[in-house]
């Protein structure tokens, strides 16, 4: 998968917490971020790699938004792959 398309899900991603309040004070609470951090920082590719770990991480919401946009399986772990290789955007 190309960086581009996967920067662009994890932006989806984002959105996606960002419409559900209880999954994103979640993110905010694992993260250490502040909301208005997480604002500000929302298209740093270290941020992006974090909620689309995060997101696939969490199998409910990797189903539902996996779901909701319409990605093949798998998509959503390819994307996680190709904006953070070695799995090393643990926070």
């Amino acid at each position: 998968m190309k960086r581009a398309l996967a920067e662009e899900i994890a932006q989806r991603a984002l959105s996606f917490l960002a419409a559900h309040p209880q999954d994103l004070h979640r993110f905010l609470t694992a993260s250490g971020l502040e909301s208005q951090n997480l604002l500000d920082r929302r298209e740093d590719k270290t941020i992006l790699a974090a909620v689309l770990g995060y997101v696939a991480g969490v199998e409910s919401l990797a189903k539902t938004f996996s779901e909701d946009e319409g990605l093949k399986p798998g998509e959503l772990l390819q994307a996680c792959a190709a904006l953070d290789p070695h799995g090393s955007s643990a926070w």
